[in-house]
């Protein structure tokens, strides 16, 4: 935009001001005409010049100034009419010194310089009109004559001046604009391509630390891979909060609507929650069964809004709890979904809640200093409720908790509600909750709420004990078929409880890690206490009760995951796997076009930046050979467009890095037949444990100090040490990546000479980026740090890059691959581009060909 049109939109409402006027001085001008029995046509002109100027307004005919000067050219005209009496003389002054004032507004001196030379036109006119009739001019109106030039002529200077004035103000300011424009802009391209440049190594970081987990029989070993898998998700977390920070201050959020089961949300939300949840708090989750089944919205946006506010309550919550209530309004074009999320936390100042939607704003210091964060969990939730079309309001006390409301339209896809009971009149539902044992009011409150809610909604009747001789009493008065008990209430009486699960289906409200005897025949229902999981015991028979021990897999779905990068093969490796699928991998768009040319997959994952072809191509080539095989985009590409933009370009789904196994599930449910996938029963283990087991507290292993194998690597300039310590002091593992890393090494190294030899930046950016992350993952640091430095250059242009440091680092490349080989016998002349995987197997590879590795599953 031009400074002269930025500082025109100051002036916008100059326009109205001036029609305005002009209106009402045309009207007085009419009525003196009259009087006067001046010029009859004249008057039929003014008006007709009025309503020309009006109809002009209304239809915004031409362009603002255009029509501006239409107005002023048609005022001044009649500035003339009404001058050129002899009556109006010594009036012109006083009216268009009024009128200089108003066009001041404007901020476009021509305009003043036309009323200037108008007024000046109209009083020469005049005053030569009296002159011809004979009129003599006294000393008195000789000096008066004067006098109104001057204050006419210095009028039309100070407007003048006022509006050079104001321009120069716009005009910093709007260079100030600009560069906070240009600089705000920089800093959402700098976050976005940081997304993907810290995803991807904290990916291997989570996916890595994972697959250890599964391998590792130590429990010391295994809590310190817990604690890093948490660390990695932590650092994904705050760089995915900071990327919708940034999308929503830059405008640039897209709303990818989608039909969603409000019971997948609260699912996936609560899977997230568990391990941040403290123990001692209490989290309800209520939720009115009349809610429709199916609704459509961004469902990845919805999501972020309830998992912030409810890490928001929990964590500025001390003692007590928090309470979520969802319920919906019925609207014309669908629903309203209300949230209610309470907590009796430390509460918030009156001028704390209306900062609270500031970015990186945390309520006080003493706030901030007691609890992690940025600070940015109530922008986003705010601004994504505004992009979906809702409104939010805080509410909130000191010392006596907070209570967040939000209203989000939602269209219904299946109005049926979101929970129904298969039999209810079948039924026959007890419960030994003692609520009283809660010392906060607002816990007992809200879980007696709750309970009265799901009982309500679901059109059900339930008999309460609140004592264990009541409950005897009731056990030997009435058949219950399911009974809920507290973990105190069930201590109270084990050998009761376990008899009474003989009988009925018997759930124990508990946290995660409450013990049951062996061979138990009640269940733990792990906290938060909500209504799906309720529900869904509600419907199962004892049969299913007694075997709902079980986990998703996947056995025989042959999967091929397409990767330039080999670290993350390797994760993808590990993490697949464990759902008992084969693994087939490539490095290359080619070879997945080949590979699915002669083999068939169930389900392709491509990653989205490789080098020659990119994922998108290399999907659309492989529809036009199999137009029916499922191909789900994983990237570490995390901003909002993202899934969009894979979503139109044809994949199936979306999976971001660091790879969520809740999300990863969801996509595979959605794309892959129901025949693909099933369950199977885990001994000892409840589908609920399992989704929690490894987010166990831990801490960071040590690193071995003494020689090992690897030692001779450090002459090429690798310290093993951090290899090993990636690799989580696993040296099969680090050996495994050592001959990945130099396996694909040839194809880098004529990459590297072939893209600058040519100068196309653009691919030598993508083979040095590759070169820094895998040089740092094998403890080659200062390969790494020059390759970074060669990378950062290469976006800048790459004019900056001389032959000599292109050479310096391929020749360093080189001495390290060579040094790997050497340790490791690697022949130069194999190739080992492609890897298939069997589920979960301990066996060593056995080689088949040049090309391929095959893993036999294991039996």
């Amino acid at each position: 935009m031009e400074k002269g049109k930025q500082s025109n939109i100051l002036f916008r409402t100059s326009h109205m001001t001036i029609l305005l006027c002009y209106t009402l001085f045309c009207i007085i001008l009419t009525g003196e005409s009259i009087l006067l029995g001046w010029e009859a046509w004249a008057i039929i002109l003014i008006i007709v010049g009025v309503l020309v100027s009006w109809m002009l307004h209304i239809q915004q005919k031409f362009t603002d100034t255009i029509r501006l000067w239409i107005y002023s050219i048609l005022m001044m005209g009649t500035y003339f009419f009404y001058g050129i009496h002899p009556t109006s003389t010594y009036d012109l002054a006083t009216v268009m010194g009024a009128v200089l004032i108003i066009y001041t507004m404007t901020g476009e001196t021509a305009l003043v310089t036309l009323c200037e030379i108008s007024y000046y036109v109209t009083m020469g006119y005049s005053l030569f009109a009296l002159y011809k009739t004979g009129y003599v001019f006294e000393s008195l109106e000789i000096s008066r004559t004067m006098l109104h030039l001057v204050v006419i002529f210095i009028v039309s200077i100070v407007a003048r001046t006022i509006i050079e004035k104001w321009r120069e103000v716009m005009g910093r300011s709007w260079e100030e604009v600009q560069n906070l424009k240009d600089a705000t802009n920089r800093l959402n391209d700098f976050l976005a391509n940081v997304s993907h440049e810290i995803r991807t190594p904290v990916n291997a970081v989570i996916g890595l630390a994972g697959v250890c987990y599964e391998k590792e029989s130590d429990d010391d070993i295994k809590s310190d891979l817990q604690e890093i898998k948490e660390a990695g998700k932590r650092v994904a977390d705050q760089i995915s909060d900071i990327l919708d920070y940034s999308e929503i201050d830059g405008k640039r959020l897209a709303k990818n609507y989608e039909d969603y089961m409000l019971t997948s949300v609260l699912h996936d939300l609560v899977t997230q929650l568990r391990p941040y949840k403290n123990p001692d708090l209490e989290m309800i989750i209520d939720v009115d069964p009349a809610v429709p089944s199916v609704m459509n919205t961004d469902v990845s946006k919805l999501k972020k809004i309830l998992w912030h506010l409810c890490m928001n309550g929990m964590k500025y919550t001390k003692e007590g709890g928090v309470y979520v209530r969802i319920y919906s309004i019925e609207e014309s074009y669908g629903i309203n979904l209300c949230v209610d999320v309470r907590d009796t936390g430390i509460g918030m100042s009156e001028e704390e809640v209306e900062k609270i939607t500031e970015g990186f704003y945390q309520a006080n210091s003493g706030r901030a200093r007691s609890s992690s964060g940025l600070g940015l969990g109530m922008s986003i939730v705010n601004g994504f409720v505004f992009s979906l079309g809702g409104f939010m309001s805080v509410e909130s006390e000191l010392g006596k908790g907070t209570t967040v409301h939000l209203s989000i339209p939602q269209k219904v896809v299946d109005p049926a509600g979101c929970m129904s009971l298969d039999n209810k009149e079948n039924l026959c539902i007890g419960a030994y909750l003692h609520f009283e044992k809660y010392e906060n009011p607002n816990v007992r409150e809200y879980y007696n709420v709750m309970v009265r809610n799901i009982v309500r909604g679901l059109g059900v009747q339930m008999h309460w004990a609140s004592n264990l001789e009541s409950l005897k009493k009731l056990h030997e008065s009435v058949k219950l078929t399911h009974l809920f008990v507290g973990p105190e209430e069930y201590e109270s009486d084990p050998a009761f409880m376990e008899e009474y699960a003989k009988e009925a289906i018997v759930v124990v409200v508990a946290n995660a890690g409450f013990p049951l005897p062996k061979n138990s025949c009640a269940r733990i229902m792990e906290k938060p206490f909500y209504c799906f999981p309720v529900a869904q015991v509600l419907n199962m028979t004892r049969e299913e009760f007694t075997s709902s021990g079980s986990r998703l897999r996947f056995n025989g779905v042959e999967a091929l995951v397409v990767d330039d990068e080999p670290m993350n093969l390797t994760v993808a490796k590990g993490i697949f796997r464990q759902y008992g699928m084969k693994i087939t991998t490539c490095v290359s768009g080619f070879e997945s076009i080949d590979l699915c040319s002669n083999k068939e997959f169930d389900i392709v994952f491509m990653d989205h930046m490789m080098p020659g072809m990119d994922g998108v191509e290399a999907m659309k080539r492989i529809r036009s050979i199999r137009r029916d095989l499922p191909i789900v985009a994983l990237t570490a590409n995390a901003v909002s467009t993202a899934r969009e933009m894979f979503m139109k370009e044809g994949f199936d789904g979306f999976v971001s890095k660091p790879i969520e196994l809740a999300e990863l599930e969801r996509v595979m449910k959605a794309v892959l037949p129901a025949s693909k996938y099933s369950y199977e029963e885990v001994d000892g283990e409840t589908s609920e444990t399992k989704e929690t087991k490894v987010e166990e507290k831990t801490k960071e292993p040590e690193i071995q100090e003494e020689k090992s194998e690897f030692s001779p690597l450090r002459e090429a300039g690798i310290d093993e040490k951090k290899g090993l310590h990636y690799c989580q002091d696993d040296p099969e593992f680090y050996r495994e990546l050592l001959a990945q890393y130099a396996t694909e090494s040839d194809e880098k190294l004529i990459g590297m000479k072939k893209f600058f030899a040519a100068k196309d930046f653009p691919n030598y950016t993508i083979i040095v980026h590759a070169l820094k992350s895998t040089s740092k993952m094998i403890g080659a640091m200062d390969l790494s740090r020059k390759a970074k430095n060669l990378e950062d250059l290469s976006k800048a242009g790459g004019s900056e890059i001389s032959e000599a440091m292109n050479e310096e680092v391929f020749v360093q490349y080189g001495e390290v691959v060579s040094a790997i080989k050497k340790l490791l016998s690697i022949d130069d002349g194999g190739n080992d581009d492609v890897l298939e995987f069997g589920p979960e197997t301990e066996e060593k590879p056995k080689k088949d060909d040049d090309d391929v590795l095959e893993f036999a599953p294991e039996e």
